[in-house]
């Protein structure tokens, strides 16, 4: 990572690359995964013979990594109904279809146990997406064309985000391989039981596969570099420093410390776009519409910035304590789930919007 920095420094300079601010993206995005191992050092110790979770990570840690977690979940409710144009646009997925979703899981014990377990993959699927839009942000910003390269970016936010985690459950010993693929995986126990030792046999080919897409989006970039494409710093910067970020945490820590670590920066990651996002529509709410363009010049958003900081960061995470605390009551847990999944939904849907409307910077 020492060496990203002076790589990309000459363009990380320049006016206008970044989502909302210059050392803000640096902090907040780019460099967040860094952060958050930095976190992971400080408070867990190196895994030891336990590869699933270590005795010696504090409970408070664990709480307040899930605290988090759940606070960003709800902060997507900011961006959807608390913005009257996304809410307008879509107003029947914002408040419908998630009532009939809870409706479903009250009624049905198996509605509910399947949308836990889509709620696992989604998730992952989901932080992948996070990295993966943030760097064809970035490229987006050099003008290239927003469907070039768009595939080659999903493969390599797969390869940096997540197969170092998967190429760790090959290590483990044979005794704990089948306590993590059913608590971690949501697989079924009779599935592991029979065919969980297959998971060894799949090291080489993880490993491989991970070399062999990463010199094969080097090459394929720079064939697009050959005919015009200008491919970004700063996606490489984050892209290179999830990737190593997340090498280091599977190869010294728990498969929980890696959920936290992973947990940590995407969430900090999100609240910040958020708030760069949502700033001026928040003091817009507070601010006559007639009088808002002015005042939005004049004040530069602090309107805004105090609501986020002082109303709507405080409330998520009084909600999402409050969720710590009540989600496993049985109809409490299912609103809570719905939750997360109106989060992994809603915000696919509502950045293609925002592309449209809105400029972060």
């Amino acid at each position: 990572m020492v060496l990203i920095y002076p790589l990309c420094m000459t363009e990380l300079t320049k006016k206008n690359w970044y989502i909302h601010g210059h050392k803000s993206d640096i902090a907040f995005i780019i460099l967040c995964p860094l952060i958050a191992l930095v976190i992971v050092a400080l408070i867990c110790e190196p895994r030891d013979g336990n590869y699933i979770y270590s005795n010696m990570t504090p409970i408070w840690f664990t709480v307040a990594a899930s605290v988090l977690t759940h606070a960003h979940v709800l902060l997507v409710f900011a961006r959807s109904h608390l913005n009257v144009t996304v809410f307008k646009r879509y107003k029947y997925r914002f408040t419908v279809i998630p009532l009939l979703l809870l409706i479903a899981m009250w009624v049905s014990p198996i509605v509910f146990g399947l949308m836990g377990i889509i709620g696992v993959y989604w998730d992952e699927w989901h932080s992948l997406m996070q990295t993966f839009g943030f760097g064809r942000i970035y490229d987006g910003k050099k003008g290239n064309d927003p469907l070039a390269g768009r595939k080659l970016d999903m493969g390599m936010a797969f390869v940096v985000g997540l197969l170092p985690n998967i190429i760790l459950l090959t290590y483990l010993p044979d005794t704990q391989v089948n306590g993590a693929l059913v608590e971690y995986l949501e697989m079924p126990i009779m599935v592991v039981k029979q065919h969980g030792w297959l998971i060894t046999s799949a090291r080489i080919p993880l490993i491989l596969l991970g070399v062999g897409y990463t010199l094969f989006y080097i090459y394929s970039y720079n064939k697009l570099i050959k005919n015009g494409y200008q491919y970004s710093k700063a996606k490489f910067a984050l892209f290179a420093v999830t990737g190593v970020t997340t090498i280091l945490i599977s190869c010294f820590y728990t498969i929980a410390d890696g959920v936290f670590f992973g947990n940590i920066y995407h969430a900090l990651q999100y609240i910040y776009i958020v708030y760069a996002s949502e700033k001026s529509n928040l003091t817009e709410i507070a601010v006559k519409k007639e009088e808002a363009g002015i005042r939005l010049e004049k004040k530069d958003h602090r309107i805004g910035i105090l609501i986020f900081f002082l109303l709507i960061i405080p409330m998520i995470f009084i909600f999402a304590g409050l969720r710590q605390v009540t989600q496993k009551m049985e109809y409490v847990a299912a609103f809570w789930l719905l939750t997360s999944l109106m989060h992994f939904w809603f915000d696919g849907f509502i950045w293609s919007v925002r592309r449209q409307d809105i400029k972060l910077n």
